[in-house]
């Protein structure tokens, strides 16, 4: 082959390995250069500018379409489901995974149940009685109001929870450290994550009860109470209570045509006012203490009989002071209510703390106790 021939084909083979990206660019760019006017080259660029954009969007377009191509399959399945137009779901009452013990909470032994609302505990080396918050159960000790419908049914559960167990103590600043009586107000927790007083309102032993504000779990306790309800759970059902504090179909009871013979029930146990062992089975009967006034020295009694009661003779104690509070005598009408000051000498009743009182007849038989 002659030197001339090989000459003539390097041209041509250099022009096929040209990729024909920068064939366009030089025939482009040799356009605008042979275009004499501006307009023309104007053109030119114009043109070329459109050819590049279009290109550009059908690439992209590309890859947004057949975008599996890029993205692994769990990536593409991992999206959130876009809105079908589905209603929202429907707002379901809290469950107990709601109630979460915090951290740092007092510890206490439990040494008595009161009732089904109110314990006594062993705090710091110190004896206090605990009033639990958003709760309240029917009454069994109550100095002028009759055992209630599932009283000592709630006590009796509150008692199964709690007797000498280790339990964990929540303030709620919304309802304050103590209450009228000097009863530390908290919820009451067990070592196992229960919430007492959850668990009296959503078993059916108690009602929610919310004093003047609203405490930390109300909206809990409002919702445990209705789902108890509507199961018709303990004092709930119809054949039990029906929600009320009377017996379902319980009938009136008859007024007593004289007062309860005290002799038969309790004997003697008054000891100068220091302590009295037949607290929590006073009869109230035929006078109940209705309110002790501490602070003015007032104490109002009851006759719950359709007898007149004679008073004189009677005694009537602050048991904390193991003192008498002076005055009590005279007849008391059936049913009339009469509030007894304190007559001469220095304060009997202490205004800060807890103070039992406690009324006995002229035989030293109890017939009535305060439990404050």
């Amino acid at each position: 082959m002659s030197r001339s021939s090989s000459r003539h084909r390097q041209p041509a083979t250099r022009r096929r390995r040209t990729g024909w990206l920068q064939r366009a660019w030089r025939f482009w760019t040799n356009d605008i250069r042979s275009r004499r006017s501006c307009l023309g080259r104007a053109l030119s660029i114009a043109v070329g500018v459109m050819i590049i954009v279009a290109v550009v969007l059908l690439i992209v377009g590309f890859i947004s379409a057949r975008s599996d191509l890029f993205f692994p399959p769990e990536t593409a399945s991992s999206r959130p489901p876009r809105d079908t137009g589905a209603s929202a779901p429907v707002s379901l009452p809290p469950s107990p995974a709601s109630l979460q013990i915090p951290e740092g909470l007092e510890r206490a032994i439990v040494t008595t149940v009161s009732d089904g609302d109110t314990i006594v505990v062993s705090l710091g080396g110190a004896t206090e009685r605990v009033r639990l918050i958003g709760v309240d159960t029917p009454e069994t000790s109550h100095p002028s109001r009759p055992v209630e419908c599932f009283g000592r049914e709630a006590a009796a559960f509150t008692r199964e929870m709690l007797s000498n167990q280790t339990v964990l103590l929540e303030a709620d600043p919304s309802q304050g450290d103590r209450d009228r009586f000097n009863r530390l107000l908290r919820f009451v927790w067990l070592p196992d994550g229960r919430l007492v007083n959850y668990e009296i309102i959503a078993q059916g032993y108690g009602f929610e009860y919310t004093f003047r504000t609203p405490y930390r779990y109300q909206a809990q306790f409002k919702a445990a109470e209705r789902a108890a309800r509507e199961a018709q759970t303990g004092l709930w059902a119809p054949e039990t209570c029906n929600g009320e504090r009377e017996p379902a179909g319980a009938p009136t009871p008859a007024a007593r045509s004289s007062p309860t013979p005290l002799a038969t029930q309790l004997p003697p146990s008054f000891d100068g006012c220091r302590t009295e062992p037949n607290a929590a089975r006073a009869p109230n009967a035929p006078v109940a203490i209705v309110s002790i006034d501490k602070r003015a020295e007032e104490v109002t009694l009851r006759n719950m009989s359709d007898a007149t009661v004679n008073l004189d003779g009677w005694t009537m104690c602050s048991m904390r002071g193991a003192q008498i509070h002076p005055g009590i005598g005279g007849a008391l009408a059936p049913g009339e209510t009469r509030v007894f000051p304190r007559v001469g000498g220095r304060d009997i009743w202490s205004d800060n703390t807890s103070d039992p009182g406690a009324l006995y007849d002229a035989e030293g038989r109890l017939v009535a106790y305060w439990d404050d």
